[in-house]
């Protein structure tokens, strides 16, 4: 099995054991850093509490081999808790430009290493044509896949709480765009016996509107955190390079009083 082939085929649970033991690994890097004041330790934590699945995921994407990622996971934590973003801007998006310069530069001095040693994997040329332009996408279909699978998650976690079903009924929409809201109705009601109330189509058409209208606002909710309390039109332009705009327009819309 190549290389590529072993990351498409991780599991969950891997990734998620994967992660951990490499945050654990660096909260002690962190906690052994003598001289480092408490304030700067904290922005740390919460920087990592934040972007480390979004962080892990890119390199593992760019490097395709999960000890490589390890690896300069731990070195990015390294250079992290030595103060190299001390001076990073997180105002209007430049955080996260910052963050992609930083990593899409680690990842190319790894290709650089790797392709002078004697008998290593070889990366194919054609990656090298274009190194920065394709890093760059890589992180950017990253950064948005991350955002997403957040807002997923809180969409999940309301249910939960609320007792709602907007993540089950947004969910199998997204799973099966082509059935008609009655038939949809039909299909979840079977998925769902038991658990709750059964759908009719009208019923399934008004959820599905909420929990759209609910993902767009926890979306929107998750990219300004993103970009540390963004005005409006910065939080516009963040979801357009993200291409995330077609998720939010109606939701954006509202937050302009339009």
């Amino acid at each position: 099995m190549g290389q590529h082939d072993r990351l498409l085929r991780m599991k969950p649970d891997e990734f998620d054991a994967r992660l951990s033991q490499i945050e654990t690994d660096w909260k002690m890097i962190l906690d052994a850093s003598r001289g480092a004041e408490i304030g700067h330790k904290r922005a740390i934590q919460t920087f990592f509490d934040q972007y480390s699945r979004a962080v892990y995921r890119y390199l593992l994407g760019a490097v395709r081999d999960p000890d490589a990622a390890d690896e300069l996971f731990q070195e990015f934590a390294l250079r992290i808790s030595k103060g190299s973003f001390r001076n990073a801007d997180q105002s209007r998006g430049r955080f996260r430009a910052y963050l992609k310069s930083a990593l899409i530069n680690l990842v190319i001095e790894y290709r650089r290493k790797v392709s002078k040693k004697p008998g290593s994997i070889q990366i194919e040329p054609s990656e090298f044509k274009n190194p920065a332009a394709e890093l760059e996408a890589e992180f950017t279909r990253t950064w948005r896949n991350e955002l997403l699978s957040r807002t997923w998650q809180q969409l999940e976690e309301v249910d939960r709480r609320k007792g709602r079903s907007y993540y089950v009924v947004l969910k199998f929409q997204t799973e099966h765009p082509q059935l008609t809201s009655t038939a949809a109705a039909e299909q979840l009601n079977v998925r769902m016996q038991g658990k709750r109330p059964a759908f009719t189509a009208a019923g399934m058409r008004k959820t599905l509107q909420r929990a759209r209208d609910k993902f767009a606002e926890m979306l929107l909710d998750e990219v300004s955190k993103s970009l540390q309390d963004p005005r409006l039109d910065e939080l516009e332009n963040e979801l357009v390079e993200l291409e995330l705009d077609p998720y939010c327009r109606s939701a954006l819309r509202r937050r302009r009083g339009e």
